[in-house]
């Protein structure tokens, strides 16, 4: 976003007539949209500033509005207006006023006829673009230009080492897997000996076989037991479809699905006439179907831009506490390998040629900054493309590669080593803990300390190839027994430590606490306010699978401060959602739904207890903000009462007040 945050900052600073941010239609997915609709204003008739649809006339439409300063539109759909000769009277006079043009993943979608058209009609236009992969000589196609030629001055740059010493990315923990074991060196004869049939030999259907068991049987570790999710990056379409049926085949409880673009005449149709399942599109039908069937949907072929969206809706939302709805594996061919952004995505899974450019797009869809434990970007590459990785590091890192890669196994095993025997200098066994319940204090914070270092290499050092608990257990006398009984121990001083907090923050202000390394997150208010506000409202499909989400969420609630919600949070569910617009603002919806009941509430129970309603609706406001009532207030509210009725009526007052204080909001 960091493209379109700049285009809404000079919309407000500019005299040119139109700012036109550019982006590949493809990139266009329903979150993007959310995202870029975080930050533009709506239109004076009330709709989005974004159009999604393919329908030209649209962008003429905000290009001829004068109060539109600022558009979003696709490459695509820009160049059709140019070339249209019903559009030129529109867009005359753009000839040469001022526009200016903001163009994101300019390594992709700025070379072409596209751009080419573009630039011959605004001849007054200024050209910025983002990338994150720019092209240079090294990696030039068959445009034959480079970012530099495009765009003639870099303003700034920013490489990976700056983005990763900011905390902005994390670094690449890259694992090679060979797969193929012949005489000769097979994978770096590719491409330098015609008659060898190499695809053949990485088409074969043992080799598919091995990488698929390979993947199901490493995805939990890869993945922190199923916290995030990976893509699977396949050479074409017929090698997808072929790895999906072998991952249904094998029936385990992964949940795998493939998305391609498929060519409306493939080339070895007419070789595969007999054989319906193995023309792209038909075999996409297929898996769609079982698609519908996983995630009761009814889309197809036919409605392909609603598959892509409820993917990448599904890829983005990956949620450990629901898996039913989610996807474990998507195996892709170059869709979601560039421009696609979900940070609960870690791990790549490679069976094709990488370079450039290209590489380092698909690296960068797992280094998504999120919360613990994920630490870097897990790649797993089923070719042998290390010397590809180090060309593309080269040229994209300036020849300093320090960042790009998390440490070695060796050396992450090491400190590993060192942070057990600095435990264990401290605490010898799980067991010596209850001593410091003795000692004080600043003892249980030292062990806190020393704890949580070794639960964070742990958490990092697990998802390494090479990990193996034998050997840990051989070399470091270190194993999971063990650290599941630190870890009981580690859980009761946190729990203690963050009592004391209350009382006194300043002693461990220097302390970070790893809760999440311990137990699954709990299902708590802001869980559930975040599974309301991501409910898709699309489709009623959508809309009853987000409901149905929620329900099960507070069904499993054991979060006290839930409980008086449920009831509400449902009413809500079932009454307002199915009844809002497709782009209703849910979050403001539900606040304006909890608002109007606490407002019918206050007044039922002041019309009961003979008090004014406005007078209870201000204490209850007061008691929100300061967390305490107010006993002068209460004696007014009570005035008229005897002294016996006083005395029942504040107590019932003040339990009313602080109930009705909680229940009605949601933070």
């Amino acid at each position: 976003m960091t493209a379109f945050k700049a285009a809404s900052q000079l919309a407000l600073h500019t005299d040119a007539q139109k700012i036109i941010f550019l982006v590949d239609r493809r990139d266009l997915d329903s979150q993007t949209i959310n995202n870029f609709n975080a930050y533009l204003p709506r239109r004076a008739d009330g709709q989005s500033s974004i159009d999604r649809t393919d329908n030209t006339s649209v962008l003429v439409e905000q290009l001829k509005n004068s109060t539109d300063t600022l558009i979003v539109t696709t490459i695509q759909k820009l160049a059709n207006a140019v070339k249209n000769p019903r559009h030129r009277s529109v867009l005359e006079p753009y000839k040469e006023q001022r526009v200016i043009f903001i163009e994101d993943e300019a390594h992709r979608t700025q070379f072409g006829e596209m751009r080419k058209q573009i630039n011959s009609w605004f001849k007054n236009a200024q050209h910025f673009g983002f990338t994150g992969t720019p092209i240079f000589k090294e990696n030039i196609g068959a445009d034959g230009r480079t970012t530099d030629d495009i765009y003639d001055i870099r303003l700034h740059t920013y490489l990976i080492r700056d983005a990763v010493r900011d905390h902005n990315v994390l670094p690449f923990n890259v694992t090679y897997i060979n797969t193929i074991h012949s005489k000769e060196d097979i994978e770096n004869l590719n491409g330098e000996v015609e008659a060898l049939n190499i695809k053949e030999v990485y088409e074969n259907e043992k080799r598919l076989n091995q990488i698929a068991q390979h993947i199901i049987l490493n995805h939990s570790s890869k993945t922190y037991n199923r916290q995030y999710n990976a893509i699977f990056a396949v050479s074409d379409t017929r090698t997808a479809l072929k790895y999906y049926d072998i991952f249904k085949e094998i029936n385990n409880d992964l949940k795998v699905t493939t998305i391609f673009t498929w060519a409306a005449n493939e080339e070895d149709n007419d070789e595969h006439q007999k054989d319906y399942t193995l023309t792209s599109r038909h075999g996409l039908e297929k898996v769609i179907d079982d698609y519908n069937d996983k995630y009761h949907q009814n889309f197809s072929t036919d409605t392909f831009s609603d598959f892509f969206n409820d993917v990448s809706k599904r890829m983005k939302n990956h949620d450990a506490k629901s898996p039913e709805n989610n996807i474990d594996v998507l195996i892709v061919v170059n869709m979601f390998l560039t421009g696609f952004d979900a940070p609960t995505l870690n791990t790549l899974y490679v069976d094709k040629n990488l370079q450039y450019h290209g590489l380092i797009q698909a690296f960068s869809r797992t280094n998504r900054v999120q919360k613990a434990p994920k630490d870097y970007g897990n790649i797993v590459a089923y070719r042998n493309i290390k010397s590809k990785t180090d060309e593309a590091v080269q040229l994209f890192s300036q020849g300093d590669k320090a960042a790009f890669f998390a440490p070695s196994y060796e050396n992450l095993k090491l400190d590993f080593q060192q942070a057990i025997s600095a435990l264990r200098d401290k605490v010898a066994t799980p067991e010596d803990t209850n001593r410091l319940l003795d000692e004080g204090e600043t003892a249980e914070l030292e062990f806190i300390k020393l704890f949580r270092n070794v639960m964070s290499l742990q958490s990092r050092i697990s998802v390494y190839e090479e990990f193996d608990w034998a050997e840990i257990e051989t070399e470091l006398d270190w194993t999971q027994q063990i650290f599941d009984d630190f870890k009981g121990k580690y859980a009761t001083f946190y729990e203690r430590h963050k009592a004391r907090q209350k009382e006194k923050a300043s002693i461990i202000d220097d302390v970070d606490f790893y809760p999440e390394l311990l137990m699954v997150d709990a299902i708590d208010v802001d869980y559930i306010n975040r599974l309301i506000s991501q409910i898709d409202l699309s489709s009623p499909n959508a809309r009853t699978e987000g409901v149905e989400k929620v329900k099960k969420a507070l069904t499993n609630n054991t979060e006290p401060t839930l409980f008086s919600k449920r009831e509400l949070l449902e009413q809500f569910l079932d009454s307002v959602i199915p009844e809002l617009n497709h782009d209703a603002n849910i979050t403001g919806e539900l606040n304006h739904f909890l608002a109007d009941k606490r407002q019918a509430e206050i007044y039922h129970f002041a019309e009961e207890h003979r008090l004014e309603p406005s007078q209870l609706a201000e204490q209850v406001a007061e008691y929100e903000v300061s967390q305490h009532e107010n006993s002068k207030a209460l004696s007014e509210l009570t005035a008229g009462m005897t002294f016996k009725e006083k005395r029942t009526a504040k107590q019932s007052i003040k339990n009313f007040i602080i109930e009705t204080a909680k229940k009605f909001v949601m933070n």
